[in-house]
């Protein structure tokens, strides 16, 4: 049985263990797309607030262009759900989940009929366990974002944005002129370079 409480407690307590921010920089519909199109299905789904069909056509064109969304329907975020009734989510974004279902999470899914929601509920009782996502869902599977897979892509993608920004300065600080020794020092270059350096140490 997972005891696991997926809930804010844990989420930043497993944060702190990593030295790591609290909660996910990327979580904004402008910086992950996995958090985008939870939002959006949610809002497709009649269970949050629908965003704005411009926003979403400016979103859509915006995600297009980047190697960041899936190209297997197996790795969307999706849900099954039948009159805002949600039967269960699976590929979620945590942050997301926690929002709407105060859980951190990127599957869960709902009993399947009453006797084994029953039965659960009468167990639960007995073992007085009021803070258990039992009461409301049959499965679940936590998750924190840094064993997002979408969160990996996003720190890979920034890494590799860093190193091409660095390799490019270092090329202007050096720059082959007409001079005494045919290389010259771009002052203004190699000043950006070191306090950018200095900043992030």
């Amino acid at each position: 049985m997972n005891d696991i409480y997926p809930d804010l407690e844990w989420y930043t307590s497993l944060s702190a263990s990593k030295n790591a921010a609290p909660r996910c920089p990327y979580a904004n519909v402008h910086r992950c797309n996995r958090y985008y199109s939870s939002l959006y299905l949610l809002g497709e789904r009649n269970i949050a607030s629908k965003m704005n069909e411009k926003k979403i056509i400016e979103l859509d064109n915006y995600w297009q262009e980047t190697d960041l969304i899936p190209v297997v329907q197996e790795h969307d975020p999706a849900i099954s759900s039948s009159n805002g009734k949600i039967f269960s989510v699976s590929n979620f974004c945590p942050e997301v989940s926690f929002n709407f279902f105060s859980l951190f999470t990127e599957y869960m899914s709902k009993y399947v009929d009453e006797i084994d929601r029953d039965y659960v509920h009468q167990r639960l009782s007995s073992e007085a366990r009021s803070k258990d996502w039992r009461w409301e869902w049959m499965s679940i599977k936590e998750m924190h974002y840094l064993d997002c897979p979408a969160y990996s892509q996003l720190m890979g993608s920034a890494y590799s944005a860093n190193k091409k920004e660095n390799e490019t300065q270092k090329d202007e600080i050096l720059e082959i002129k007409p001079s005494f020794m045919g290389v010259s020092i771009n002052l203004k270059s190699l000043y950006k370079w070191v306090v950018k350096k200095a900043h992030n140490k």
